[in-house]
């Protein structure tokens, strides 16, 4: 008896035992399933946010908005001169734009910026200038894919791409707080502004708004008259002194979310001095240009089992308006005195239509098929011509928008794409994308466009990537449709330009936030669109084959810092099609060499350095002037984070040494160049509200 309860005594034990061990499997698989969820969650924002830029299947850098603000960075343009292989380029209306690895740096369009996901490039020099004094602290984070491999869902960037982030991205677990931002600095800078989150079960709602503005002069060297731009019986009337670069700005942003809808929208109101004269003669203070920039985006997301499906629509305008005196006094045009000079008002206002829709299925084991097409409609719907009276010299302004326009009213542009591509994960260490975009228009049809991309892991810290992709940049309208200018005149016959890109990569992960990586590119160009002071007829003049590397590291030296570095070489040649000739890269820097270094003193003080240098750049062919000299340049801020009460104060100076920079005019304009911006000071607060 006494044996079987014993017996009995340890059956229980054993299922007891048994029971607790199952009791403790459930609770295991539990944690482990709740584990398992977050990493999936995490993993899900990670590749919404580019924060795995690693395993992406492009040449991607990842800037965010925090840590450029402990740089002192003040905004968009700034940020983009920390890129690989980025430099910076302007003209005589000091629309500036980013050059990407040396390609074609008379043209605008040859990078599209995105903001929040949505194109912004205007239509009448396809560039985004107006956007690159975009303030760094409505910024969430930028992400800068170079090479045209960026190209999804019907949007082509031929030397690479731009996606600004607001701080309108609100994933749970990880909302931004309201803020308020105020700034000051060198040239009379002013800017205010704030952001604002709204949010209920089924709605978001996020809104933005800055003013800045500034009253900035910058030293110009005797104007384009001086080369003869306006005949060499007005040589005399040349003269020097402040180009007017002031700017006046102000921006409304506003994104909802409402279930499955979604609604993105912004204003931008941008005027800016007009810098070095539409005609190459020194302007006025007073004299403007405004390139204004509206965009409704409107669209619906839907997960339905194993499809996800996109619909979007919107409308877009922006414009070009001047208002300046266009030459100097006692210019004399075909025997015409004008004793008050020439003033004139132009005036193009563009509008873009655009329809999309994609699905993405997952149902097949391993893929992610992506298919849908784009539809644009692109169209100047009002125009403007004045000038001061042609026939008697008087100075009131006539209108010939009728007889004497300088722009073609009725320009209009459709397009359609349809895009294919299927995302391959063959196993843990290698995936494929591979698709098309293929692009007819009623103009000059770009055709079909592939794109291949392969990543490697070998192991955990090692990654290897392989690019071959095919984009286009279409004719702006700029390049196409301008009309009676002695500088700039239009043909509607240009072919797109198109590149070939070989591209690739190796990454070293040294640890969870540390990393070198290396690139190797190989770009074929073709009909790249080009004019001159000596043809100022807008050509396909060249083919161009450029090719280089670029190395990248970021990591620390210690706990309490971080370090930046980058090195960039580009070089290639040339063919010249009506003169067949080769010629080497021209207005281009060979050496690029970036960083910067945060030392975090404590948790609320950090001070900061970012330097940069840019080699000389050999001018065009014909042109006898010296190369543009090499510069370097060094920054340095202090930056103060109070945690109790919430607010952030920032100094920096930018340009410490006072280091002559500049950007290379064109042959037969300004000879001087276009000089830069030398010291100045800047002051940030940020105060966020919980």
């Amino acid at each position: 008896m006494y044996k079987t309860l014993n017996k009995q005594k340890k059956l229980t034990s054993i299922l007891l035992l048994l029971a607790s061990l199952l009791d403790l499997s459930a609770k295991t698989d539990e944690v482990l399933e709740s584990i398992s969820s977050e990493l999936t969650y995490f993993n899900e924002i990670a590749t919404a946010t580019k924060q795995n830029e690693h395993y992406q299947p492009y040449i991607i850098s990842v800037f965010q908005g925090k840590e450029l603000e402990k740089l002192g960075i003040s905004n968009l343009k700034e940020a983009l001169g920390l890129v690989p292989g980025v430099d910076m380029a302007t003209d005589n209306f000091n629309n500036q734009t980013p050059i990407f690895r040396g390609s074609n740096p008379s043209a605008y369009g040859q990078s599209k910026l995105l903001i929040d996901g949505v194109s912004v490039n205007n239509l009448f020099f396809d560039s985004y200038s107006e956007y690159l004094s975009f303030p760094i602290e409505m910024i969430k984070r930028i992400e800068i894919v170079r090479g045209p491999g960026s190209k999804t869902d019907g949007m082509n960037a031929y030397a690479g791409s731009i996606n600004v982030i607001t701080y309108a991205e609100n994933f749970e677990g990880f909302e931004s707080s309201d803020k308020l931002v105020f700034k000051y600095g060198s040239y009379d800078y002013i800017m205010g502004g704030f952001f604002k989150t709204y949010k209920t079960d089924d709605l978001k709602a996020f809104i933005d708004f800055f003013y800045q503005k500034d009253n900035k002069k910058l030293p110009s060297g005797l104007d384009g008259l001086s080369q003869g731009a306006l005949g060499a019986n007005n040589i005399p009337l040349s003269r020097s002194g402040n180009a007017p670069l002031w700017l006046k700005e102000y921006s409304l942003g506003v994104n909802l979310e409402y279930k499955d809808f979604f609604l993105k929208a912004r204003m931008l109101e941008h005027t800016n001095g007009s810098a070095y004269g539409i005609n190459l003669a020194l302007p006025q203070e007073s004299d403007r240009i405004k390139l204004p920039s509206y965009y409704l985006h409107l669209g619906y997301n839907k997960k339905i089992d194993n499809y996800k499906i996109n619909i979007a629509a919107g409308i877009k305008q922006d414009a070009f308006d001047s208002y300046s005196k266009l030459a100097p006094d006692n210019l004399n045009l075909g025997g015409i005195i004008f004793e008050d000079g020439i003033y004139g008002e132009h005036f193009a206002k563009q509008q873009t239509l655009y329809q999309s829709s994609y699905i993405k299925y997952e149902g097949i084991d391993r893929h992610l098929i992506t298919l849908g097409y784009r539809l644009a409609r692109e169209e100047t719907i009002d125009m403007v011509s004045k000038l001061s009276n042609r026939a008697t010299g008087d100075v009131e302004l006539v209108d010939y928008t009728e007889t004497l326009p300088f722009f073609d009213k009725s320009a209009k542009r459709n397009i359609f794409i349809f895009s294919l591509q299927d995302e391959f994960q063959l196993n843990d260490n290698l995936s494929f994308i591979y698709g098309f975009n293929y692009e007819k228009t009623s103009r000059k049809d770009a055709g079909l466009e592939p794109r291949v991309s392969i990543v490697y892991q070998l192991d955990a810290k090692n990654i290897f990537k392989t690019i071959y992709s095919r984009s286009h940049r279409n004719a702006s309208w700029q390049e196409m449709f301008t009309m009676n200018n002695r500088a700039r005149v239009g043909s509607v016959n240009l072919e797109p330009e198109i590149v070939d890109a070989f591209e690739a990569a190796y990454i070293k992960k040294i640890s969870s936030d540390s990393h070198f990586q290396t690139n190797l590119f190989y770009l074929l160009n073709k009909n790249q669109i080009y004019n001159s002071s000596s043809n100022p007829e807008y050509k396909n003049a060249m083919d161009t084959d450029i090719y280089g590397l670029e190395l990248e590291y970021k990591g620390n030296i210690s706990p309490l810092d971080q370090l930046y570095l980058n090195y960039s070489y580009v070089t290639g040649e040339s063919d010249i099609k009506d003169e067949d000739r080769r010629e080497s890269l021209s207005n281009i820097a060979h050496h690029l060499a970036k960083g910067y270094y945060i030392y975090n003193i404590n948790r609320a003080l950090s001070l900061s350095g970012v330097a940069k240098y840019v080699g000389s750049k050999s001018r065009v062919f014909g042109d006898t002037r010296q190369k543009v000299k090499a510069y370097s340049t060094f920054d340095t801020a202090l930056h103060y984070k109070n945690k109790k009460y919430d607010f952030a104060l920032t100094f920096s100076v930018k340009n410490i040494f006072n280091t002559a920079v500049k950007f290379p005019s064109a042959p037969n304009t300004y000879s001087e160049d276009y000089e830069q911006e030398s010291r100045s000071f800047l002051i940030a607060f940020k105060k966020s509200f919980k």
